[in-house]
């Protein structure tokens, strides 16, 4: 249910962004997903219709999502690499004992762009 406020705090973003730079329509919003995230894209796309079906500029905008990497830690060879799956090998060594670096800065949502 988290999904129906962070879709809420999308939308007044995605107003102000309009506002400010005079956009009539837009076609496409992308996103990126931290993987430490607990989003469900398709419920955000249904909050997004649904708050957005009386503003012309946002409604039937394509919402594209991607998900970051994750960013793991080799216990056996100490190096890092990026993944997107958290129970990876390692990519120099092919070690299974690999821990996750979380970075606690990282949004669980972003918008990355914007196409008009």
């Amino acid at each position: 249910m988290h999904e129906y406020s962070i879709t809420c705090s999308i939308v007044e973003i995605l107003k102000d962004i309009i506002k400010e730079h005079d956009i009539k329509k837009v076609k496409n919003i992308n996103f990126k997903v931290s993987p430490f995230a607990y989003i469900e894209p398709q419920s955000v796309e249904f909050y997004y219709s649904f708050l957005t079906k009386n503003n012309y500029a946002l409604k039937k905008a394509s919402l594209n999502f991607s998900r970051n990497d994750i960013t793991m830690k080799c216990m056996s060879c100490g190096k890092a690499f990026e993944t997107k799956d958290f129970n990876s090998r390692c990519i120099y060594c092919s070690s299974d004992d690999a821990r996750v670096i979380k970075n606690d800065n990282e949004d669980e949502i972003k918008i990355v762009s914007i196409e008009t």
